[in-house]
């Protein structure tokens, strides 16, 4: 009965052989999970701005009337309305750690992440019923790993593209 061959269960050294092999691989791990869940958050808040433009571009054509996305950088938040000002929609909040970011470009008044090249600091992008918009950038940041996201609005053709660098 004493027999090695008859015992079950484990000796306390393959229990802690064991928890340290899962302690590495875990503490190997986070830092690829936490660098995965930042690209993941600064994507999907880039993701939803385009929209959000394409959004304002095909509106502006269907109802022949300029509609303009409108940003709030200091709350994170952006919102699509017509040229009397009413909203469209609901208003939209950039992901949890994503900010708009000063690309520090060297422009006055553009330090709020929001580049308008036409009309400088009015706070959003136009967009016309020919299909033309507003050129400018939008540049989004995330707070912990500093990686960047650029929203490039074209001017003749109203198209927004996303750039995963500081553009």
């Amino acid at each position: 009965m004493n027999d090695y061959k008859e015992r079950f269960g484990f000796t306390l050294i393959e229990l802690i052989i064991v928890l340290a092999i899962v302690g590495t691989v875990v503490s190997v791990s986070v830092p690829f999970v936490s660098n995965f869940l930042f690209k993941i958050n600064l994507e999907s808040s880039a993701e939803d701005i385009v929209s959000t433009l394409r959004w304002a571009r095909r509106l502006a054509i269907t109802k022949r009337k300029e509609h303009m996305v409108v940003f709030d950088p200091q709350r994170g938040k952006y919102w699509l309305e017509d040229k009397e000002g009413n909203i469209t929609g609901e208003r939209h909040s950039l992901q949890e750690n994503i900010v708009f970011a000063d690309p520090d470009l060297n422009k006055i008044q553009e330090e709020d992440g929001i580049v308008e090249f036409d009309h400088p600091d009015d706070s959003g992008i136009s967009f016309y019923p020919q299909g033309t918009a507003e050129s400018g950038s939008i540049y989004l940041k995330e707070k912990e790993s500093e990686k960047w996201h650029t929203v490039t609005i074209t001017a003749s053709t109203g198209y927004a593209r996303i750039y995963p660098e500081k553009h």
